[in-house]
């Protein structure tokens, strides 16, 4: 091994070479440090006269590299990136030759040490921002929010973003200005959405007349339904079979295919159903038919842009507009109303209903064929078969008998986006200048100065001289400002020199912190009369805005950057190991328990420890069943979030919770590595090196192991590797308990027993999750100082940095005696100096 090694290095480039024995020159300004007070270049001397001089001294320089030319610490990019090699090649063991005089095994892992710290501070100060936060644009979820609340529009079947770049994350945050890049790209497509959100906004210029539209019969809706529907009920129903999470799904959508131009302008309209819950006593087992019999029946609205061509299938943009319990026994009506846009129709859906039908009517005819008519028995292939079960079988589904669309309603003046920029005034060429000074200080989130205001009348003026009438040149004017740097960036103020944010920026800071769009018009009343930064008004803010519907937005962008929920869903589990994912939707459920739980401690300003040690969450029905409670949610009212406590100390807490579980795994598998990763960064906020390239995967099917653990021995069985394991594993192992979508197993799929156990750095040992949990409260501090340094993060805008420590430390000081109170925190944060500084 150890000559394959040599030999592979040795085929690398002579630079890379000459870079792999620099870090033993390097090695001994580490290795020696405790060892000898001379100083770190006689220390260097010393090492390299012992290892290197003979190859890479003055005489020799191999590769065209002389020790005495190098320095450690360093910021070079090419040095950092060779450094991570020579680094990887010592963990390896590949380095020193082995015909080489070597370091003894202590001062190899003292080495280590010092290189990875060495590089990741080497990193740190390349990517410092000197403690300021870099002119920042908006990301794409701040942006569309910022355009909902600038022109009062509803963006649920409107997205201008879609052609956007996915916008660069650090450390998993989406907000961070220095990654947060601008190319003639994206320039580009901020034009073309600029029109798209202008022309929308003016696309109604009178009040709409009130219509209503009847549909009774002609109910097609997928062409492999189709023919059954046909012969069974002349298509006198919509029926609604699978759910939308099906894989390739038979009647999980239910279109209006009359209404083929869907509204004819966008608004508020009242949806009227005729429909019923048919056969939720069906004799079939439920095992045929992947549903849950015990929940009633749901029926959801989604919206269908009726442009596209297939009305049946998954749309790029389909929010759930409404849902509705169907009643078992004979037709009611069930009335909801919802937003539409104009060209979109209505679809409905059956959230819970089966996750197979198309495999289902084989099984059925196969299985029940005492419940057909004796002519119709047999297995007759798909086609006949899915006639026979539709038209005399048993099948659960909603059939929807009529449905009437009536709108827009409520709208009897202009519309609410023509409001929002027009007021309830018609647009007038006299109006123009004082409608461009409010809509450009509301988009710029500070008052327009005299020159901006001048320029975009200059625009309006050579509009109109082109031939633009009034109202277009106005619009053009409009388009302006939303591509203007004023909008798409948030600025710190006029004053170049200032250390502190002016009071609107500080506005601005605390909205996107909080809401993810621009300030409302308290925010800037306060910005406007500098009162935004007396720590009593800033309290009373927070306080306020976390209240608000709004702060939906700070959970979301908060989560997905400190818990990585982003990644949920990335790596979709396998379809038949894990079904209840699909069936039951749990992606969208485990975000709302996450989401659930933090809003608790925040509206309660409770402990930011109980995100360890609760012992109790927020779930529904199907996260009751997922974790093994169903008993505690009654299926009658599946549907609502309750807080359920655990007996199981295993449960409870963000630890127990199917999303963290499921957005550590990789949808089939678990890796008590990648899950030890994360537990080291989110909760001991303590950063992991990354592991050498040349190190192979781990295999879970490698000959003679029985278990994770038993490979991971392996793995560690060099002592270079054990330094980072040690810290890693044990707090993977405890996360063992759970499979990838975090169901609790005590047996992996290859039936292996599942080991939980583990013991930490410091000697303490745990039997399970539940005992590590109570390990981790006793280090709350940490948690804690990590929990704070990633709001930081979250609310500047860029990483934390070294000068920035004594703050953030003396917060959480000042805070350890009601052990962290989370709204608190939140209050902390936004009255520190960092918050106010630019």
């Amino acid at each position: 091994m150890a000559e394959r090694k040599h030999s592979r290095l040795h085929r690398r480039s002579a630079a890379t070479s000459a870079a792999v024995a620099i870090v033993i020159c390097l090695a001994a300004t580490t290795v020696l440090r405790g060892q000898d007070p001379s100083p770190p270049d006689s220390q260097a001397v010393g090492f390299v006269q012992t290892y290197c001089i003979d190859c890479h001294g003055e005489d020799a320089a191999e590769g065209d590299r002389r020790f005495d030319s190098l320095t450690l610490p360093t910021t070079d990019a090419d040095d950092l990136i060779a450094w991570q090699e020579v680094a990887d090649q010592l963990t390896l063991g590949a380095m020193p030759p082995d015909d080489a005089a070597q370091p003894t095994p202590a001062e190899r892992l003292r080495v280590i040490d010092t290189l990875q710290r060495g590089i990741r501070d080497g990193y740190a100060v390349r990517g410092s921002t000197g403690g300021r936060t870099v002119l920042r644009r908006l990301n794409r979820r701040e942006y569309l929010n910022t355009v909902s609340d600038l022109f009062d529009m509803n963006m649920a079947m409107f997205d201008p973003t879609g052609s956007f770049p996915t916008d660069n994350t650090v450390a998993n945050f989406d907000n961070i200005g220095d990654a947060l890049v601008t190319s003639g790209y994206l320039l580009e497509h901020y034009l073309e959405a600029a029109d798209r959100i202008v022309e929308k906004a003016f696309a109604r210029t009178e009040p709409a007349t009130q219509h209503q539209w009847v549909f009774r019969d002609g109910f097609k809706q997928q062409p492999e339904l189709n023919p059954a529907h046909e012969e069974a009920f002349d298509f006198r129903y919509l029926c609604l079979y699978d759910g939308p999470r099906a894989d390739r799904p038979e009647g999980a959508y239910g279109p209006l295919t009359e209404f083929d131009s869907g509204v004819p302008v966008d608004g508020v309209y009242r949806i009227k159903v005729l429909a019923q819950a048919m056969n939720r006593d069906t004799p079939y087992d439920e095992k045929h038919l992947k549903i849950n019999l015990d929940e009633p029946f749901r029926m959801g609205i989604v919206p269908g842009d009726t442009s596209l061509e297939e009305q049946h299938t998954v749309q790029p943009l389909q929010p759930v507009l409404a849902e509705t319990v169907i009643a078992d026994g004979a037709p009611q009506w069930y009335t909801l109303e919802i937003p539409l846009d104009q060209g979109f129709g209505p679809r409905f859906t059956f959230p819970n209903g089966m996750m197979a039908t198309r495999q289902t009517f084989n099984r059925l005819a196969r299985e029940y064929p005492e419940l057909l008519p004796e002519e119709k028995r047999g297995n007759r292939g798909i086609f006949i078969n899915r006639k026979n079960i539709i038209r005399h079988g048993y099948l659960p589904h909603i059939r929807i008998h009529e449905v009437h669309v009536i709108g827009p309603i409520g709208e009897a003046g202009p519309t609410r986006t023509r409001k929002a920029i027009l007021g309830d005034e018609p647009f007038t060429a006299d109006r123009t200048e004082a409608l461009l000074r409010t809509f450009a200080t509301r988009a710029y989130r500070r008052p327009v100065t005299p020159d901006e205001l001048k320029r975009l009348m200059r625009l309006v003026a050579d509009r109109t001289e082109a031939g633009r009438t009034d109202e277009q040149a106005f619009r053009d004017a409009l388009k302006a400002v939303l591509c203007s740097p004023a909008f798409l960036y948030l600025q710190p103020g006029d004053d170049p020199s200032a250390d502190r944010l002016s009071a609107y920026a500080l506005a601005s800071r605390l909205s996107y912190f909080l809401w993810s769009t621009m300030p409302d018009d308290r925010l800037f009343e306060l910005a406007a009369s500098d009162r935004i930064g007396d720590p009593d008004v800033l309290r009373r803010e927070v306080r306020r805005m976390s209240a608000d519907p709004r702060s939906e937005a700070f959970l979301e962008g908060f989560l997905d950057g400190w818990l990585n929920l982003r990644d949920l869903g990335s790596q979709p589990p396998d379809r038949d190991a894990f079904a209840p994912y699909y069936a039951d939707d749990l992606e969208a459920s485990m975000r709302t328990e996450t989401k659930l739980f933090l809003r608790h401690l925040i509206d309660e300003d409770r402990s930011l420890v109980e995100c360890l040690s609760a012992d109790y969450s927020f779930i529904n029905r199907d996260l009751a069943m997922l974790y093994g409670v169903g008993d505690a949610v009654p299926g009658e009212d599946a549907q609502r979030f309750r807080r359920i406590h655990f007996d199981d100390p295993r449960r409870g807490g963000l630890l127990g919770q199917a999303s963290v579980l499921t957005a550590t795994a990789n949808g089939i598998e678990t890796s008590p590595v990648t899950r030890g990763v994360w537990m080291l960064e989110k909760i001991l906020g303590s950063q992991a090196p990354p592991p050498p390239d040349d190190v192979p995967a781990i295999d879970p099917d490698v000959r003679g192991a029985t278990s994770i653990r038993d490979l991971l021995e392996k793995h560690r069985s060099d002592e270079a590797c054990s330094q980072c394991h040690r810290k890693i594993d044990p707090l993977g192992f405890a996360l063992e308990s759970f499979d990838p979508i975090g169901r609790l197993r005590d047996r992996y799929p290859n039936k292996a027993k599942v080991d939980p156990s583990g013991r930490l750095p410091g000697g303490e040992t745990f039997a399970d999750l539940g005992e590590l949990k109570s390990l981790l409260v006793e280090r709350k501090s940490s948690f804690a100082r990590g929990v704070t340094e990633r709001l930081f993060v979250y609310a500047l805008g860029r990483q934390v940095e070294a000068s920035d420590r004594p703050e953030i430390d003396e917060i959480s000081r000042s805070l350890q005696s009601q052990d962290y109170p989370l709204r608190s925190l939140i209050e902390a944060v936004v009255l520190s100096d960092l918050f106010a500084s630019r």
